[in-house]
């Protein structure tokens, strides 16, 4: 039985043999396929020539920009305050905030009153004493030359022995009395200039002390110099001011004003040169050096909602260099926010409220600016002739947020790839689809449109 299998399993492998043989004589080769090559699919912006206005944003809190501290000038007791004079609280311009006992004041003006009308009326008696002294001696002049007359008389007589010697002196005697009394009234004439000066100057004091105690009396009611909002109150009603104390603390809120630090490269960038001199005939004047610098500027609140905008105007810069940051403080003017604010959209800008600041300077020439992520390590990718991938080397002019300004290796209109390619072969083909959104992103944002840079 073993022999007969093994005489079965002989046959059995000569005919695979032979099958394996006649197979490998009879296969065909391999067929070749042609495969047609595949186009990448890219985004691509055209490339835009846009003046590019240069910006930098900074932050800062916001503070009044103009604080007003209610200083008592007088003392006393408070016996008035406005019904909204407290923290938090706006009033208007010429609002009464508290008046101060008038009392001891009222007292005082009356007396410096009596004492001007006092000397009111002792320079009026002055000037009647002029009057009556000028006519005694006019009448006392006129004796005296009658007298000298009937002397020269009495002496003729003396001669020639009609009259004795007694009676020529009794003569001369009543002439040379009559003599002093003139001579009398002359001298008080001649002291009514210096008595009219000196109740003048007792007048002006008494006008003077008058005018103060007026000042006084005045200074007893604090009005409101301008529209603001009380930020502190430092008296109650009955108590006493002492002077020099702060009774209120108000700010305005017809401008506001933010301190925002900025880098110093930075800000230099936004200064173009121009032709206005920041020295006029030896003297410095701000409006000049504001013009010079040409920046405007925008405060922004991002709250949950989207961002708030107020339009702002340079004012000055700080007075010195951050030490630890090396940044400078530009300060730049909010008007009227109150005035436009709207309730639950528009939120009033409040003290100490932290916001975003976006000063902007004036445009460059016209150039070429892309997306900051289609440059690469100094490279740009753009759509060659027959759609296929070229790499280019450009010269940057100038980098702000996400743009970039070329100065040369790209000409406008040619199409830049704004997708990151990987990998990325030279003359690879590809299929460009224009992102039309992203354009109109990098022209608004060059040309200074809403948006942070």
């Amino acid at each position: 039985m073993q022999f007969s299998r093994r005489m079965l399993a002989l046959p059995v492998a000569a005919l695979g043999i032979v099958l394996f043989v006649a197979l490998v004589r009879t296969k065909s080769g391999p067929k070749r396929l042609d495969v047609d090559e595949r186009a990448r699919a890219v985004r691509v912006i055209t490339a835009p020539e846009v003046a590019l206005v240069p910006r930098v944003v900074g932050y800062g809190s916001v503070r009044p920009a103009q604080v007003w501290e209610a200083v008592a000038e007088v003392g006393g007791r408070v016996v008035e305050m406005h019904p909204s004079l407290k923290r938090g609280a706006i009033l208007p311009a010429g609002a009464v905030l508290l008046r101060i006992d008038q009392t001891e004041y009222r007292l005082k003006v009356a007396a410096a009153e009596a004492e001007v009308q006092s000397a009111l009326a002792r320079l009026r008696e002055l000037e009647q004493k002029k009057i009556n002294t000028e006519r005694l001696f006019a009448v006392e002049s006129e004796s005296l030359t009658l007298g000298e007359a009937e002397l020269q008389r009495r002496q003729r007589l003396l001669e020639t022995g009609t009259i004795s010697r007694s009676e020529y002196d009794r003569e001369e005697r009543s002439w040379l009395a009559q003599r002093n009394a003139v001579q009398g009234y002359r001298s008080t004439l001649d002291l009514i200039p210096a008595e009219r000066r000196q109740l003048s100057a007792a007048l002006d004091a008494a006008r003077s002390r008058l005018e103060d105690a007026r000042l006084d009396l005045g200074r007893t009611v604090i009005t409101a110099p301008f529209e603001c909002r009380i930020g502190e109150v430092g008296v109650e009603l009955s108590q006493y001011a002492k002077v020099g104390q702060t009774v209120a603390v108000a700010d305005s809120i017809g401008a506001s004003e933010v301190s925002a630090q900025v880098p110093i490269a930075a800000f230099l960038r936004l200064v173009r040169p121009g032709p206005v001199p920041l020295v006029r005939n030896g003297d410095i004047d701000m409006d000049d050096i504001r013009r010079a610098i040409g920046v405007d500027g925008v405060v922004r609140l991002n709250l949950p909602s989207g961002p708030v905008e107020w339009k702002a105007r340079l004012s000055r810069l700080s007075d010195s260099i951050d030490p630890k940051t090396r940044t400078v403080g530009v300060i730049v003017v909010v008007d009227d926010s109150y005035f436009s604010a709207r309730p639950g959209e528009r939120p009033p800008l409040v003290k100490n409220m932290y916001c975003e600041v976006e000063l902007r300077g004036r445009p460059h020439s016209a150039t070429v600016v892309l997306p900051r992520s289609a440059v690469r390590e100094g490279r740009v990718r753009v759509v060659g002739a027959d759609l296929r991938l070229e790499t280019r080397e450009v010269a940057v002019d100038a980098v702000q947020g996400d743009l970039v300004a070329l100065r040369s290796g790209v000409q406008p209109g040619e199409r830049v790839v704004a997708t990151d390619v990987i990998p990325a072969i030279e003359g690879m083909l590809l299929e460009p689809v224009d992102d039309a959104e992203l354009l109109a992103h990098v022209i608004r944002e060059a040309s200074g449109g809403a948006g942070t840079p």
